[in-house]
């Protein structure tokens, strides 16, 4: 019986490790929107076996981040613009009410890493480092829901983390400049600065200016890529014809 326990914990440990390794590559852009894959090669970008990757596969197909299409593979969900725009909405709230129950919730744990993930956006507004900041992005977002302690909101907003972290990344690679970056950056920072302090108002203005910056990316990312940076499957207009 012991033998069993810890092989469930070790497969559990591992698909989530799987899971992990998935979705930063798909926040990043490692894989592209719309690309189709084999199992196999998604064991590859992971170095992990069949049974934790078939886990992560599963979890983020309830996350809409990847879609299984019968016969011909895995397909990484296209970015829709007019979709994502629409869940911004849905996010902006949610993100309030979790602010809320994080602030009341919180314990002396969290509130510890909270200061120390402060440091380490000064750090990342120093460096420039994109794919640094969306690391500590992605730490602030589990440290907030982690103190709001409501697993239902978690399980809804953690695909809407993803999501947005891939349309950041893209928006920064492509339009963005280190003042765009920096000043995310600082917003971040607002709004932990506001949880510590236990300031609701605070907490909630600061996020409306993140969605509102956020917001503000769709026009350009729509009037100046090319489709192709949305669905990979998409022949760029610019493209050799013949």
């Amino acid at each position: 019986m012991p033998k069993t326990h810890k092989s469930a914990a070790y497969s559990k440990s591992q698909g989530n490790l799987a899971y992990d390794r998935l979705e930063s590559s798909i926040a990043h852009m490692d894989i592209q929107p719309g690309a189709f894959m084999t199992m196999a090669d998604l064991q590859e970008e992971v170095g992990l076996g069949r049974t934790p990757v078939l886990e992560a596969i599963r979890k983020l197909t309830d996350d809409t981040l990847l879609e299984m299409q019968a016969g011909i593979g895995i397909r990484v969900t296209p970015i829709d613009l007019a979709r994502e725009k629409r869940l911004l909405k849905i996010r902006r709230d949610l993100e309030c009410f979790v602010l809320e129950m994080a602030i009341e919730n919180e314990s002396g744990l969290v509130r510890n890493q909270m200061h120390h993930l402060i440091q380490a956006l000064n750090e990342a507004e120093s460096d420039n480092d994109l794919r640094r900041f969306n690391e500590l992005d992605k730490r602030m977002d589990q440290l907030i829901l982690e103190a709001s302690n409501e697993p239902f909101v978690a399980r809804t907003l953690r695909p809407l983390h993803t999501i947005f972290r891939r349309l950041g990344f893209l928006y920064q690679s492509h339009l963005g400049d280190k003042k765009t970056i920096n000043t995310n950056i600082l917003i971040h920072i607002k709004i932990l600065n506001a949880v510590l302090d236990r300031d609701v108002s605070s907490a909630i203005s600061a996020n409306h200016e993140l969605m509102d910056f956020m917001h503000a990316m769709f026009e350009p990312l729509d009037r100046r890529l090319e489709p192709s940076f949305f669905d990979v499957s998409i022949k760029p207009l610019n493209a050799d014809l013949y």
